[in-house]
């Protein structure tokens, strides 16, 4: 009897770690707070994309890149990296809630990661004076960190 109380406490707690395990993000989109304020402005940070599978563009998982973020009255201007990393964008952009579409009104080739361009929904949110735009899309996770200069 003992001995199976036992086993049964190891199993509940396994059960719980591995549950907490798998719940856990570094980018958990949940513990974002919603903006306070407008995002008019010029907005610096880092533009990073996890890749969940081997890379169909790149050959590398994680891919990192400064990056500049442009705001003013409803538009967008998004810096382009080096390799396309990101690929830039700029147009139209709507926040509503936690939610932020963008709208890239430009041309672009077909030869690399498409997810790249700053276009689409994406989640937004406060964390530690920072603003974080990410989402997860095709066969990656695609953050921008940024804070004001």
């Amino acid at each position: 009897m003992r001995q199976s109380f036992k086993i049964g406490i190891r199993l509940f707690i396994f059960g719980v770690l591995f549950l907490g395990a798998v719940s856990c993000n570094n980018d958990d989109e949940s513990s974002l707070s919603e903006l306070t304020g407008e995002l008019e402005g010029s907005y610096t940070g880092v533009f990073t994309v996890e890749y969940s599978e081997d890379p169909i563009f790149y050959d590398q998982l994680m891919l990192t890149n400064e990056v500049t973020i442009e705001f003013e009255d409803g538009t967008f201007t998004c810096s382009s990296g080096e390799n396309l990393i990101p690929a830039g964008g700029s147009g139209t952009y709507e926040v509503n809630g936690t939610k932020i579409t963008f709208t890239d009104e430009n041309g672009w080739f077909a030869d690399f990661d498409w997810n790249l361009i700053l276009d689409g929904e994406y989640n937004i949110g406060e964390r530690n004076s920072e603003i974080v735009i990410s989402a997860r899309k095709g066969i990656g996770f695609y953050t921008y960190r940024l804070a004001k200069p």
